[in-house]
């Protein structure tokens, strides 16, 4: 199969609901759009957060968004995707001037620091001893952001409070309202979740 051939069946497959071949597309062109992220960032932000963090909300808008996203060549799904980031780019710089609001409020998914998501990479396979399987680093990013957004709800706020934010359990039990034994069950299962995840992403970056 040629590589238009087979980026036009990954995007039908992302349309039907196939969150793998979506994160292939976007493990395909994670490292552009890294790049474009970076280059584009402004210096407001930069303390603030990462290309990662932008990318994180992108890849979000973009499970929103795919069933209308329209194939016209094995380059377009790049470049709808280089519209989206544009467009949020914008949305952080004017989040970023404005004196009255909070970027951190601005946005569905915390600005974090790039750090914390290589951090929950070794947590997550901390007991095994073993990395993802995902090969390459650019690739293994696309992964995990790709994981954090098939999770539910209540898994993704528990491992965004818990490893990313740096909270302690004491303290995501009383945002959450639970008990602290019920937040250690909970966040075991969303790490679960999320390593299935990131282990069936792994299967095909390292066939790639």
């Amino acid at each position: 199969m040629t590589e238009c051939n087979q980026i036009e069946t990954w995007v039908h497959a992302a349309q039907t609901g196939d969150r793998v071949a979506l994160a292939k597309l976007l493990a395909m062109s994670h490292p552009r759009l890294q790049a474009r992220a970076a280059a584009q960032l402004d210096p407001a932000l930069k303390a603030k957060a990462g290309p990662e963090d932008v990318l994180q909300e992108v890849y979000l808008e973009v499970v929103r968004q795919i069933d209308q996203f329209e194939y016209r060549g094995p380059d377009s799904f790049l470049h709808w995707v280089s519209s989206i980031l544009d467009h949020k780019l914008i949305d952080w710089r004017r989040a970023a001037h404005c004196q009255v609001r909070d970027i951190r409020r601005e946005l569905p998914i915390n600005a974090l620091l790039t750090d914390s998501y290589w951090n929950l990479l070794d947590d997550l396979y901390a007991e095994s001893g073993t990395p993802s399987r995902v090969v390459r680093r650019q690739e293994a990013l696309a992964a995990l952001l790709t994981s954090l957004l098939d999770l539910s709800d209540s898994h993704r706020q528990v491992i965004e409070m818990r490893f990313l934010n740096g909270l302690s359990v004491g303290e995501v039990a009383k945002r959450l309202n639970r008990s602290e034994d019920a937040v250690v069950a909970l966040t075991r299962r969303a790490l679960d979740a999320l390593r299935e995840s990131m282990d069936r992403q792994g299967d095909f970056t390292r066939g790639a």
